[in-house]
């Protein structure tokens, strides 16, 4: 008997459709993972430097210590809250003091965050390679906690700076990398703003300063890492 070549194809197929573990059986494994889990709790520090203002008497950041909460909403957003603090200096500028003499010494500083942030996933709620990318956007209150320094106590009290309850905004980028289902180490870098008043004796026409405004927006640059529980 004599097979031909179309007879001795079609054995072929049939024979490989019917053997396991074959081209057709076989699935591609993805990159992107679900994330199962939509609540996260973390720990973070990191680093922030800040524009000191037009007299130099604002606050120029420090290190960066704080917590944060955030839970997935629909789609790619989430919602998060921070606490944290920024420990650093400021100059204490003396303005009835000649130019290139008025900062007459340092003050620690010790400000207070509280802001809320919707978070924005370019994978949406899966990962990739463990990877997942986002930007930020948030808005709160900065709080002055710093002690008091007898610094200040030199200057006339319409000299002294104040840097009291202040509108904090930011905007940022970052990833997650998940090392496990629940563990995951998350980088940050953010540009943020804040409103620092300026004292009234700045505004002595007397001291020759022109077009001193009430208050000036000062921005910073900051980076944090966060050790993140996810459940």
């Amino acid at each position: 008997m004599r097979f031909t070549i179309s007879s001795v194809s079609a054995v072929s197929l049939i024979a490989a459709l019917l053997t396991p573990g074959t081209v057709l059986a076989q699935t591609i494994p993805s990159s992107f993972r679900f994330l199962e889990r939509s609540q996260e709790v973390g720990l973070y520090g990191g680093y922030m430097s800040a524009d000191a203002g037009r007299f130099d008497f604002a606050p120029t950041g420090g290190t960066l210590l704080g917590a944060r909460y955030g839970v997935e909403l629909a789609g790619p957003l989430s919602f998060e809250g921070t606490v944290g603090v920024i420990d650093g200096t400021r100059n204490v500028i003396d303005p009835s003091r000649p130019e290139g003499s008025r900062a007459i010494g340092e003050a620690d500083v010790l400000i207070t965050t509280i802001d809320a942030r919707f978070r924005f996933s370019f994978p949406g709620k899966r990962s990739w390679r463990g990877f997942s990318p986002f930007m930020t956007a948030s808005g709160g209150v900065a709080i002055d906690s710093s002690p008091e320094t007898e610094l200040d106590d030199a200057l006339l009290a319409g000299d002294v700076f104040d840097f009291g309850t202040s509108f904090f905004t930011s905007l940022g980028f970052g990833t997650r990398w998940f090392v496990t289902r629940r563990m995951a180490v998350r980088a940050d870098a953010a540009f943020s703003l804040w409103k620092v008043d300026t004292p009234p004796g700045f505004s002595d026409p007397a001291r020759g300063f022109l077009g001193v405004s009430e208050g000036e927006w000062l921005g910073g640059n900051a980076f944090t890492v966060t050790l993140l529980y996810r459940w």
